[in-house]
């Protein structure tokens, strides 16, 4: 494994962004930033060799930092949507910015995406990495407590992409983290040809805000069954909206690391397998993107993560981190080949 360390220029405050460039023995390159603790890319060869970016990204700092989609970045203290950008915990009312109205989204204006981390590089076994850490203060985005944050991104000579995010506080607040990547196993193009499968029997609905309605509804015989492989376009027309962002609930015991993804491009024939302990998957299809400068569904993301609006849904797993315990979300991409 080899690790390049190189400028990746600077944040809107001035501030030198750094990225590390790690590869392996069979070609693929894993960049990591510190603007945002944000994977940039990722070269992956296919089965004949030919290697491809199969994220979308910028070449510089710069251009994350201007970026509306999250591409790439370390999304929290609350990624995803809160409605209303408010919750009540412990006796108090909390405000957050909204940002994605009328809610809040992805942690508010001034989230872990939109930030300098530090940044410490490693090799242990056939695996090479960054640890970020970064410190969100006491009423950053008006969330309660103290947080530490710690993520670390590392790849293996096999090419699986490893992701392990942490989190202790000093009082009660809510947590979910996740890595917003978009992916396009063909490098080009859109990902409607991708065929997609999801361990998964249920899914949230959500109300015209995008905010889950509280139900958890059966996936079967509508356009979010894709417990069988099909295509992102098959049923895409029939989803909400005309496109899929929403969340997926993965079978299986939350907690434990489990399959909930798999994803086959038939043009190159790359596979992707995503495994993780959260009890979700967010399911975008990058209905958003508008040509500046990616195409509407240049790619797809598959955000592990807790349930959207948690802290306002008491029927959902409870998102509260209490002081004293450790926030540990553990996520892997596979990338087998036939």
């Amino acid at each position: 494994m080899v690790i390049q360390k190189k400028s990746f220029g600077k944040s809107p405050d001035g501030q030198a962004a750094t990225i590390w460039v790690i590869e392996n023995s069979q070609g693929a390159q894993l960049g990591l930033t510190d603007w945002g603790a944000t994977t940039a890319f990722y070269h992956l060869p296919d089965g004949g060799g030919r290697t491809v970016n199969v994220l979308l990204g910028y070449p510089d700092a710069s251009g994350f930092t201007n970026a509306r989609g999250y591409q790439g970045a370390t999304c929290g203290r609350f990624a995803n949507r809160i409605a209303l950008g408010r919750f009540h915990l412990e006796g108090h009312d909390y405000e957050l910015a909204c940002n994605n109205e009328p809610n809040h989204l992805h942690g508010g204006d001034w989230g872990l995406n939109r930030r300098i981390w530090q940044a410490e590089p490693y090799t242990e076994g056939n695996r090479s990495g960054v640890v970020f850490t970064t410190t969100s203060p006491d009423g950053e985005e008006g969330y309660p407590g103290t947080l530490q944050v710690r993520a670390d991104y590392a790849l293996d000579e096999e090419g699986s992409i490893f992701m392990d995010f942490q989190a202790q506080t000093n009082k009660a607040t809510p947590v979910n983290l996740t890595n917003h990547a978009y992916w396009n196993l063909a490098g080009t193009g859109t990902i409607l040809n991708h065929q997609v499968k999801f361990h998964a029997s249920r899914y949230l609905p959500v109300d015209d805000t995008a905010i889950p309605t509280g139900e958890q509804a059966s996936v079967e015989g509508g356009p979010f069954d894709f417990r069988q492989a099909k295509s992102i376009g098959q049923d895409i027309q029939s989803a909400p909206g005309g496109g899929y962002d929403h969340c997926i609930i993965i079978d299986g015991e939350a907690g434990e690391l489990r399959p909930a993804v798999e994803v086959f491009e038939p043009q190159s024939g790359r596979r992707m397998i995503l495994k993780t302990d959260r009890p979700g998957v967010q399911f975008y299809s990058g209905n958003f993107l508008d040509g500046n400068p990616f195409e509407k569904h240049a790619g797809f993301c598959l955000e592990p993560e807790d349930f959207p609006d948690a802290p306002n849904q008491p029927s959902f797993p409870s998102t509260i981190l209490q002081p004293g315990e450790r926030y540990h979300h553990r996520s892997i991409w596979e990338f087998p080949q036939d």
